[in-house]
């Protein structure tokens, strides 16, 4: 989303709202890295080659998430 012009009426709480999904990637972010360090950490997980691809892939798709999130809120707002 655009704000529009720096000096125009409501910028600032545009780009302050904007700044909230900067700041709501960090959930996402925070699942992938419990996620990568659970496939590579936990007995359970390294055992089954399966299980632990599927958790590696789960740890991308919230990495993706992430970064989604944080374009979709940081760019705009620059």
């Amino acid at each position: 989303m655009f704000c529009g012009d720096p000096l125009s009426p409501g910028y600032a709480s545009c780009a302050e709202q904007e700044g909230l999904f900067a700041i709501a990637s960090l959930i996402p972010a925070m699942l992938a890295l419990i996620l990568m360090i659970a496939a590579f950490a936990t007995p359970a997980i390294r055992r089954d080659a399966a299980l632990r691809a599927r958790t590696l892939g789960y740890a991308l798709i919230a990495w993706a998430a992430a970064g989604f999130t944080y374009v979709m809120g940081a760019l705009p707002s620059v």
